[in-house]
């Protein structure tokens, strides 16, 4: 299936994950948490991943993606969290 996303949108919402969210590291990387979204890169930041429980998101060079999702309900509840990033305040 294919999703028509916003991607600038979706790197907005991955700087604010990753500017603002709690950061989580192991040996290999390091893992941002912020309004149940993940967010991660690769080691050398050509590859960037957003995540929830169900849905991923991973963009590459040249703004190209793919989405792995169950069903669509998911990706829906996934997208709306990136409502709830884009309201979120650190306060």
């Amino acid at each position: 299936m294919k999703n028509e996303i916003d991607i600038h949108r979706a790197l907005r919402v991955f700087n604010k994950v990753t500017t603002l969210g709690d950061k989580q590291s192991d040996s290999t990387e390091s893992v941002y948490h912020l309004c149940g979204l993940n967010a991660l890169t690769d080691f050398d930041g050509y590859t960037i991943s957003l995540s929830d429980a169900q849905v991923r998101l991973d963009i590459f060079f040249h703004n190209k993606y793919t989405f792995d999702y169950p069903n669509h309900e998911a990706l829906e509840n996934f997208l709306t969290r990136f409502t709830d990033v884009e309201k979120y305040s650190k306060n």
